[in-house]
């Protein structure tokens, strides 16, 4: 038996890692998932604005890992990680490992409020809240084009939060509705779409071209913004503000932010505040070196020590890190500190129209579609044929 690498996730940076690893035919690698697919969460956009089908933004993970001589795919859920004992016990039996690659991503952080409102929100974060999303609006469209009465109703939906997914998911969906209502001859009047931001725009942060370009569409599309205010409370399919107005809601999504995997809380090492977990300059454990963290579950930082927004390329920089440590480690060659940096910023505004940051030039409009459509294609294809090759393993181990 060679050395035992068990990857958590099959993430961005869990897939990173994987394919990184599997070059070595002397490692044994184990990829644990809850789910049997990839979720390309870069075009999850896409799906709930209904602009692509489900199976255009996944990947599978048993046909990926079967193209792979000395992977093995596991579709268990992680209900506990055991450092001491090196153990990771699952739904269904446990596995142990040499060294653990932890890549379980985050989750969206909700809103406290009643139980009911639970019902109609959701965030999209995963296949299924982006379907579920997607399911709820064209059911409402749906009820509007049956019935004339319906189609004069007001039907309000609140984003909570206007970063980087609460902007796409805001422009995504009013160009949608937009869209429909015109081809379809019917009025959009009554249908709105509010976008909550805490700070004084939307994508805080950013360069200042790139947030007036974003702005200017959204209010091209009509979507209602509402900046310099906080959601201070949900009652009663009401959001309160911060400045005690209230927006009564059909729909709310939750897009004000990420917090790590729920079975990262339980695990007893240092976290920040989001739950995610510290590491050391090589992405490992600080009290335990054959544990490294990648992508949305540690707290990564670039090499001045600032720390980084929750990305896909991040996540992969992050996970490629971690696998050629491991490789260097069992070379008995030295580890190198992760360099992790945001290479550029590719933003969804709605139909074939985006704004790309690459520092030092900036892009909008329909060329920048093309090149964020261009750049999501360079990550997905490459995985699509991979995974295909690992489906005619299967197919023709089973004849």
């Amino acid at each position: 038996m060679g050395h035992h690498v068990v990857i958590l996730g099959g993430s961005y940076g869990g897939i990173a890692a994987m394919r990184r690893l599997s070059k070595n035919p002397d490692l044994n690698i184990t990829l644990i998932d809850q789910h049997p697919y990839h979720f390309l969460q870069t075009e999850s956009y896409e799906l709930i604005s209904s602009n692509t089908s489900f199976e255009e933004t996944i990947v599978s993970l048993p046909a990926l890992a079967a193209n792979y001589d000395h992977v093995t795919y596991k579709h268990r859920k992680v209900e506990s990680i055991d450092l001491e004992n090196r153990v990771v016990r699952l739904s269904s039996g446990e596995c142990s490992y040499d060294t653990l690659i932890i890549a379980l991503g985050s989750v969206t952080k909700r809103f406290e409020c009643d139980e009911g409102i639970y019902n109609y929100s959701g965030g999209p974060k995963s296949l299924r809240g982006a379907l579920r999303l997607n399911q709820f609006f064209q059911t409402e469209l749906y009820k509007r084009l049956e019935s004339a009465e319906k189609a004069k109703e007001n039907f309000n939906i609140v984003v909570g939060g206007a970063g980087l997914s609460g902007v796409e998911i805001a422009a995504g969906m009013q160009h949608f509705f937009n869209r429909y209502y015109r081809s379809n001859a019917l009025s959009c009047a009554t249908l709105h779409i509010h976008l909550i931001a805490s700070r004084e725009s939307v994508l805080h942060g950013m360069h200042p071209q790139i947030i007036r370009i974003a702005t200017r569409r959204l209010e091209k599309l009509r979507v209602k913004l509402h900046t310099r205010k906080r959601i201070t409370a949900i009652e009663d399919h009401r959001v309160i503000l911060s400045d005690e107005s209230l927006i009564p809601f059909d729909f709310m999504i939750f897009a004000g932010g990420t917090m790590a995997a729920p079975v990262l809380q339980d695990l007893d090492i240092p976290k920040n505040q989001k739950g995610q977990c510290l590491v050391n300059p090589y992405l490992q454990l600080e009290s335990d070196s054959d544990v490294y963290v990648v992508g949305d579950a540690a707290a990564l930082c670039d090499k001045a020590g600032n720390p980084l927004p929750p990305t896909a390329q991040t996540a992969i920089q992050s996970g490629e890190t971690a696998a050629h440590n491991i490789l260097n480690t069992l070379s008995r060659q030295v580890p190198q500190k992760a360099d992790l940096s945001i290479k550029g910023i590719a933003i969804a505004l709605g139909g074939r129209y985006a704004a790309i940051d690459l520092k030092y030039l900036r892009i909008k409009g329909y060329p920048a579609y093309l090149i964020k459509k261009l750049i999501e294609r360079l990550y997905k294809w490459p995985l699509r044929w991979q995974a295909l090759r690992g489906y005619r393993r299967i197919s023709s181990c089973r004849i």
